[in-house]
């Protein structure tokens, strides 16, 4: 994660990542620890994955509260925060169905990052718990 995106091009390449480009690189080079992981990553925030819902009437609600406008890491806490206002839930209850929903996993990248990353219109189908 130290390398600059010219030293790890090749890499990427020979995993399949072609598309991955040095604006993706910088945004989560941090959080890795090997190439792979950033597989995961492109995967996840570029290929439709099926959210896992176990409370749907929560992952509506926190639809109908996503933030309009170009989103950003401070986006996601605006956006819990309402969530949290909205419903009451805090700590695992309020985090777990968000990060199921969005991610499909139970662990994984920074929310804050991947919210970001994401973007408005698949988070909201996600939520929705519609494959995107």
């Amino acid at each position: 994660h130290h390398l600059p995106f010219e030293e790890v091009k090749a890499m990427l390449a020979k995993e399949g990542l072609n598309d991955v480009d040095e604006s993706f690189w910088e945004q989560v080079k941090a959080n890795l620890g090997s190439v792979g992981e950033l597989k995961d990553w492109w995967e996840m925030l570029h290929q439709p994955i099926q959210p896992v819902i176990e409370d749907a009437d929560f992952t509506q609600a926190a639809a109908q509260l996503l933030p309009d406008g170009e989103w950003s890491e401070e986006s996601w806490g605006e956006f819990v925060e309402k969530v949290k206002g909205e419903t009451g839930r805090k700590g695992k209850q309020l985090f777990m169905p968000l990060r199921l929903a969005l991610t499909g996993r139970t662990d994984g990248p920074e929310l804050p990052k991947i919210f970001a990353l994401l973007g408005r219109e698949r988070a909201q189908k996600r939520l929705q718990g519609e494959a995107a």
